[in-house]
């Protein structure tokens, strides 16, 4: 008897082993249908009269690097009552395929994280058997994740397929933390379109936005129940743009090792207060005893983001207008240009404080999106674009592990 190796599970409890050979450069196991009787598909009786058994060879996952191929012995039964002869069904492969379910199972999951190219060389199989499989692992996924409940909290947010002219919408279950859906455009219509889908729309209490009009329009036809509230990340970046424009103004006006001071400074001044170290507050000291209006812009900046952290609307109300005024007694036209935001969305961006959600996620999830694009050098098919993007939502139990990985 061989002393000298180990055994490994197949795992397939559906089929036996008669025999396995190990070769140069792949692994050859002979496997054959445990069950004895099968149903006949026209008569519908049992038997277990076998009519003759043809050798099929199917790929399976690698073992040591080395690709596995089961020979199965695939049985043709004559059926007694009406004499048709049929081939047992293939519960581990599936119809007329040739290569295991599992296996599959693993290349469309493999390919959600790498190219199609490269999972198709790594495991030694073609190109088009890899998109499909991730067809597949996909459709599988949304129909298990596919949701009954309306959420109450909605994020809304556009990212670019093609950059600076096409772009898609991705909205997303805030309290769930997945996508629901991926809509083509960024326009009021097909927005709007998605939200008379809703099965329950009347359940939405709140949708977060960034200040794009045609977000705020579809949600006052769709959702009029539903409050708008403004990320207050988008929101606080604008205060920041304010600031980094003072910064630009004064820059022009110095010379060459004075702009290099400013320009250096760029990040130190939008960094919080809290997160400055003590060489760069004192940094930022001697650069405010040189520029007034920059001190003045960095403080409305800072009191922007403490006011975000008012727990009740009414002082947080009470708080903008002291802020709406002390910014028209400076003579700061960056922020002066902030006004007219604040003004025609001030409803919007005062609804955080009776819904403190933000957009958080949806950017999160819009950075994954990019990194999906580059992976794959851009798409052309965006129906295919859009499927790995909602098998991007976390939760899902893919069971194609198995002891020959």
């Amino acid at each position: 008897m061989q002393d000298d190796y180990i055994a490994v599970g197949l795992e397939l409890p559906q089929l036996q082993i008669l025999e396995q050979r190990e070769l140069a450069d792949h692994f050859e196991v002979v496997v054959m249908y445990r069950q004895d009787e099968v149903i006949c598909p026209r008569c519908g009786q049992i038997t277990n009269k076998e009519h003759d058994r043809r050798p099929q060879r199917k790929k399976d996952r690698m073992l040591r690097d080395k690709e596995v191929f089961l020979i199965l012995m695939k049985r043709r039964f004559r059926c007694p009552s009406c004499g048709k002869v049929f081939t047992e069904p293939d519960a581990v492969c599936g119809w007329r395929r040739r290569s295991t379910q599992r296996f599959r199972e693993y290349l469309g999951e493999e390919a959600l994280h790498q190219t199609v190219r490269r999972v198709a060389q790594k495991e030694g199989v073609g190109e088009g058997l890899v998109r499909r499989c991730v067809a597949e692992e996909v459709g599988r996924r949304l129909k298990v994740s596919k949701r009954v409940d309306t959420p109450e909290f909605i994020g809304v947010d556009e990212f670019s397929v093609r950059k600076n002219y096409l772009y898609h919408t991705a909205i997303c279950n805030l309290r769930e933390g997945e996508i629901m859906e991926v809509i083509e455009g960024r326009g009021q219509k097909r927005l709007e379109e998605y939200w008379d889908k809703l099965p329950s729309p009347e359940r939405v209490k709140a949708v977060a936005i960034d200040m794009h009009e045609p977000f705020r329009q579809a949600i006052w036809m769709a959702l009029p129940q539903a409050k708008i509230v403004v990320d207050k990340f988008h929101f606080l970046k604008q205060v920041q743009v304010a600031l980094d424009k003072v910064r630009s103004r004064l820059q022009k006006g110095e010379d060459r090792n004075k702009r290099r001071e400013l320009f250096r400074s760029r990040y130190t001044l939008l960094r919080g207060r809290e997160k400055l170290t003590e060489e760069e507050k004192e940094k930022l000291r001697k650069l405010f005893s040189f520029y007034p209006e920059l001190e003045k812009a960095w403080m409305i900046k800072e009191s922007f983001r403490i006011w975000y952290g008012e727990t009740e609307r009414g002082r947080a109300e009470e708080g903008l207008r002291l802020l709406e005024e002390r910014i028209s007694g400076t003579d700061l036209p960056e922020f002066k240009a902030l006004l007219s935001t604040i003004a025609h969305w001030r409803e919007e961006i005062l609804n955080y404080f009776d819904y403190p959600i933000t957009n958080g996620f949806t950017e999160g999830k819009n950075n994954r999106i990019k990194t999906i694009k580059r992976m794959a050098y851009g798409y052309r098919n965006m129906d295919n674009f859009r499927m790995r993007i909602l098998a991007t939502n976390p939760g899902y139990e893919v069971k194609v592990s198995h002891l020959l990985t």
